[in-house]
């Protein structure tokens, strides 16, 4: 019934729509392209799915440290930051962030699901300064990508080198705190791409962060919000474009991320060393009867880590091979576009203290078709199925049905239905795995008796795109089967011991909806707005009595205005409000809402330096004053500068 209000919603929105639209011409229609919603080159008002860019402008102007600071702007986006950045796209969420997958150039990254409890390495292995656009797909996306991407896709593209030119840029960047201890954030880097001969173009990224263990004014001297942090990141590509039709392309990444002992509270000492590094060949086909792609890669991280709430060995060590491949096809027949493929992957998992085995793997392979079948130039049917074989879990179909419609040039209906499959992660199952989680205040103990999350999420659209604005209403609702969650157990249940007040459990059934706006002015060249809010209502819906889902925020908005009052010269506010959540469902404690403003100021110093600089959570919101039981942090109120040379 909620989807079928939905759908009455959108259609009067429609009827007004139609009314009232003044239809430019196609000189003013302004298309962005996206490639990830159905792995072919699309409009992405017209693609099949919510989706969102964010270019390389966007993350210019945000100063952000980070990925993860970027998303958080993004419409039912929420960066879970409990010290560690976890992105959460629709209320999907749990310790890890697993349920969120992350691409880059459309080829899976694994380790935020799998290395080690959901640790932020993803979000700050990307050099930022090589991003040419994020592609940030909401809702699940299983029928064409897996398991993974039960919440989401997000797909980082990074910038390509062309034959023929050279182009290029270094920074630095400087952060300071204005209060506390440990005040300073220091970043640099650079980027270099373009052509070594006429077939021959590369890209090469590199930077280097670092982050004083910072600790809040008024603590203990001794008890460090965020701990010390060191990242190298480096990444490398090689095009041979072989023919007019063929082209191959040699990746290698290295990540290293290390954070030095420190205290992070009264009682605990802890530090950790994270090193990845990610080799992956793709042959590209463009022939006279369609696309083909081709990828293999491999990806070997290790993480040695030490904390002592440990149990001995209080020193542990971690490591993962992952091996991924991906084979899909991409051609035209009659009045259709489909996608086939098949994917590969195999995780090996070497942990000789949390694992009485001394590790575990998972291998699973997956075969996909999607096709869109254009009924006329404005309404384009998409159906979608994928089946996957996974060792340990039962195979699955999940599949997918969209219908998007253009009413009007620029005026875009569109909506269906999305299927996910997610089986439970290796430290998810395994009774005889614990780790420290809580923020350091709990143990979570793995559950074997664990069956696979399955969700239904429905979704309807309206967007409206003009020369100098946009606007968009999204409607979505995902029911999920057998929700992994951490549960606290009674004194009273068996399985209860101190040190493990917690397991992973399956919720029955939970039921999360709301609805997302977004929109955008240009009152002219000098000056825009743009804007996004998120209501969202996750309840666990499996009890007689409905209880709210824990640390999701009921509403979220964001606010960024751009003006350039002289030439050379911009300024950007924004504002990021993050609304009240529940806390513990059964005792119904709320955290309350807040908001985080910044300012920045750009200046061109010449036609290739240019400088940016401004006040980041200008208010100096401190969560710990606002309630101590936040286990979401955010940094004081703290200066930038960055000077950017391009040539």
């Amino acid at each position: 019934m909620v989807f079928q209000r939905s759908i009455l919603a959108v259609c009067v929105g429609l009827i007004t729509a139609h009314a009232f639209a003044d239809v430019p011409s196609d000189s003013q229609r302004l298309e962005t392209i996206v490639v990830s919603a159905s792995l072919a080159e699309q409009d992405l008002t017209k693609a099949p799915a919510s989706i969102s860019v964010v270019t390389a402008e966007d993350i210019e102007k945000s100063a952000a440290t980070n990925i993860a600071e970027v998303l958080n702007r993004e419409a039912g986006v929420y960066n879970y930051n409990s010290g560690q950045d976890k992105i959460i796209i629709r209320g999907m969420q749990d310790t890890s962030g697993s349920y969120t997958l992350i691409l880059v150039n459309g080829k899976r990254t694994t380790s935020s699901g799998a290395m080690w409890r959901g640790n932020d390495f993803d979000w700050s292995s990307i050099p930022l300064n090589s991003i040419e656009r994020i592609e940030v797909i909401r809702g699940p996306m299983s029928s064409l990508y897996g398991s993974d991407a039960m919440g989401g896709v997000i797909n980082i593209i990074t910038k390509k080198g062309e034959v023929g030119q050279l182009n290029g840029q270094v920074f630095t960047q400087f952060n300071r705190a204005e209060n506390g201890e440990g005040k300073n954030q220091h970043r640099y880097g650079f980027n270099l791409r373009g052509g070594l001969t006429d077939q021959l173009s590369f890209n090469l990224s590199g930077d280097v962060y670092h982050r004083d263990a910072w600790n809040r004014p008024g603590s203990d001297p001794e008890e460090y919000y965020f701990v010390e942090k060191d990242t190298q990141n480096i990444q490398g590509a090689l095009t041979w474009d072989v023919n007019d039709q063929q082209s191959l392309d040699l990746d290698l990444t290295y990540n290293k991320d290390k954070r030095p002992l420190t205290r992070d509270s009264l009682t605990s000492w802890q530090a950790m060393e994270m090193e990845r590094t990610n080799i992956g060949i793709t042959h590209r086909g463009n022939w006279s009867w369609g696309k083909t792609e081709a990828y293999i890669g491999k990806e070997s991280g290790k993480i040695d880590d030490y904390d002592s709430e440990y149990d001995n060995p209080q020193q542990r060590h971690y490591k993962q091979d992952n091996l991924n491949a991906r084979l899909f096809t991409n051609f035209n027949w009659l009045n259709n576009n489909m996608t086939v493929g098949s994917d590969y992957k195999k995780q090996e998992i070497t942990d000789k203290v949390s694992y009485l085995s001394g590790g575990t793997e998972q291998e699973n392979i997956g075969v996909f078709v999607q096709n869109d079948t254009h009924i006329n130039d404005r309404l384009t049917l998409t159906l979608g199925g994928r089946y996957d074989d996974y060792d340990n879990f039962d195979g699955k179909f999940t599949g997918k049905g969209y219908l998007s419609y253009e009413i009007a040039d620029g005026i875009v209906a569109k909506g269906g239905f999305g299927q996910a499959y997610k089986v439970p992660s290796a430290y998810q199952l395994n009774y005889d795995y614990n780790m420290v989680s809580c923020g350091g205040t709990c143990k979570i103990r793995g559950n074997p008796d664990l069956e696979a999350e399955e969700s239904t999420n429905y979704e309807a659209s309206l967007l409206i795109k003009r020369q100098n604005w946009n606007a968009g209403v999204t409607l979505f609702q995902n029911e999920v089967d057998n929700l992994i969650s951490r549960v606290s157990l009674a004194k009273s249940d068996p399985r209860y011991e101190d040190l493990f007040p917690n397991i992973w459990e399956n919720i029955s059934e939970a039921k999360i909806k709301g609805v997302e706006l977004t929109g955008g002015y240009n009152v002219n060249d000098k000056l825009n707005f743009k804007a996004n809010a998120t209501y969202l209502d996750a309840k666990d819906v499996s009890k007689p009595k409905k209880v709210d889902l824990t640390e999701r925020p009921e509403w979220m908005a964001n606010l960024a205005v751009n003006w350039e009052p002289v030439n050379n010269f911009r300024v950007v506010a924004d504002a990021n409000y993050i609304g009240k959540q529940t806390l513990n469902a059964n005792t119904g404690k709320e955290l309350g809402g807040y908001t985080l403003y910044n300012l920045a100021f750009s200046s061109n110093l010449s036609q290739n330096l240019k400088l940016d600089y401004g006040i980041k959570n200008l208010s100096d919101v401190d969560l710990e004053d606002k309630d101590t039981a936040f286990n979401t942090k955010v940094y004081g109120r703290n200066y930038f500068a960055k000077l950017a040379y391009s040539f």
